[in-house]
């Protein structure tokens, strides 16, 4: 989803004073809810990395892959971001490398006060070796800012990103050299969208195929396997005009080879048959949102099981076999929900990210757990379970797990980690990028793997 702007039309009838001091009014808040935040670190996390970027970055995705360190505690992972520039300066995709260590014990003495961190660059209060490190391994010169990056399932070389300007480039890593070249040089060039797009989702069945979801209310299909030997230009194979409005984000279905899920600013959910003819109407939609649908997942555990998150603050949860309603709707958020992600290994659990600066961790296995007052007394605000409604309410309350609130803008995108459980990366409109694994206490007793179904109506 594109960063929303904010909601101007209370403002038209303030005053220049009157706004001045609600900017100052919220940024005390922001400000007091961070050191709050910043107090309770040491006993929310197992490890923490803040870090400056040079430049802001839209999207965040870590890569599969992951190696050993000779000699070293420690493994190196590789994480896929860009930047989002000012000035006529350069945009560029970029590859990160992020040592962690392959067992974290946490340590109060190598807290960092100032900066709200557990591990980082230098020594450690404690005399041991840092706990986390994070280098740009390679960039790649890139046309405006990236919007959104993703690397293909089958061959994490192979990376997608969206352009300012409509376009979506492809390039292949391996072409590229570490230090940036002073053109422009994609391995294929997707021509067809009108506007810019956040919308992007390789197909996981199917090795050169991708979907994409634009501002032109479009979502549009491609096949790299196509491509002329003489021209890197890719035109699509398919283009859906389905939707009314914003198309804002898209994926392909993780078990059925023939589905695609996308939503819009129209605020509807519809599902995308391939095998069907037509290209203005989809096989099915569902409406119960508010506002906007930003962003979607498919729960790659279940068939039918789905997730949607809105500008309307609250995250739909769906049962593909029947759309007509919501199997429950979460709350918790305060502002737009833009991204959304499960859980890698634990597929009760989902990952949210909002315009509130927040990530949070809810537990569908929970769903419909009753509470008692004295369960959630203890523990600080970024732990509170909030009590459970009725199911038949159709509305949920008590299955947040965990919010992460490190962050004073708004969240861009998040990512969890393949390959180290509960290790997340979350990247803010401001150019600070989060490393951060939730302290085993806290997620290692509580959840558990249960059956998908479940959850299903």
């Amino acid at each position: 989803m594109a960063p929303a702007s904010a909601d101007t039309r209370d403002d038209m009838d303030m005053t220049p004073a009157d706004l001045a001091e609600d900017q100052d009014t919220e940024a005390k808040i922001i400000n007091e809810e961070y050191k709050t935040w910043k107090k309770n670190s040491p006993f929310l996390y197992d490890m923490i990395l803040s870090t400056a970027l040079e430049w802001p970055t839209l999207t965040t995705q870590w890569l599969p892959d992951v190696k050993d360190i000779p000699g070293k505690n420690s493994r190196t992972h590789r994480l896929l971001i860009g930047t989002h520039t000012s000035n006529d300066a350069p945009n560029y995709l970029q590859i990160a490398n992020v040592e962690l260590p392959k067992s974290i014990v946490p340590n109060e003495r190598d807290y960092d006060e100032e900066r709200g961190e557990i591990g980082g660059y230098g020594n450690t209060n404690s005399g041991d070796s840092p706990a986390i490190k994070f280098t740009i391994e390679q960039k790649i010169l890139h046309p405006g800012e990236v919007n959104k990056a993703r690397y293909q399932p089958q061959n994490a070389n192979i990376i997608a990103t969206w352009c300012v300007d409509g376009k979506v480039l492809v390039f292949d890593r391996t072409k590229h050299a570490s230090i940036p070249s002073t053109t422009v040089k994609p391995q294929a060039e997707l021509v067809g969208h009108k506007s810019e797009g956040f919308g992007l989702s390789w197909n996981p069945h199917v090795a050169g195929h991708l979907a994409t979801g634009s501002e032109d209310k479009t979502v549009r299909l491609w096949d790299l396997t196509a491509m002329q030997s003489h021209s890197t230009l890719v035109k699509p194979s398919r283009t859906y005009t389905h939707h009314a409005a914003i198309v804002n984000d898209v994926q392909y279905h993780p078990k059925h080879q023939s589905l695609i899920g996308t939503v819009s600013d129209d605020m509807t959910l519809q599902i995308l048959d391939v095998r069907q003819a037509t290209n203005n109407t989809s096989v099915v939609q569902g409406r119960g949102h508010d506002d906007a649908v930003n962003a979607l997942a498919f729960n790659a555990a279940s068939d039918w099981v789905l997730a949607t998150g809105s500008s309307d603050k609250t995250i739909g949860i769906w049962d593909l076999r029947s759309l007509k309603e919501k199997l429950h709707t979460l709350e918790g958020h305060t502002d737009q929900v833009t991204s959304l992600e499960w859980h890698p290994s634990e597929h009760a659990i989902l990952g949210s990210g909002g315009y509130d600066r927040r990530v949070l961790f809810w537990d569908l296995s929970r769903v419909g757990e009753e509470q008692l007052p004295d369960d959630v007394e203890d523990g600080p605000p970024e732990l509170y379970v909030q009590p459970a409604y009725d199911l038949n309410d159709k509305l949920t309350k008590g299955v947040r797990l965990f919010m992460h609130g490190g962050h004073t803008n708004h969240l861009a995108d998040f990512s969890w980690n393949q390959n180290e459980p509960w290790v997340v990366c979350s990247a803010a409109e401001d150019n600070l990028i989060q490393i951060w694994k939730v302290a085993e206490a806290i997620v290692g007793k509580d959840t558990e793997d249960i059956p998908m179904d479940e959850i299903e109506r």
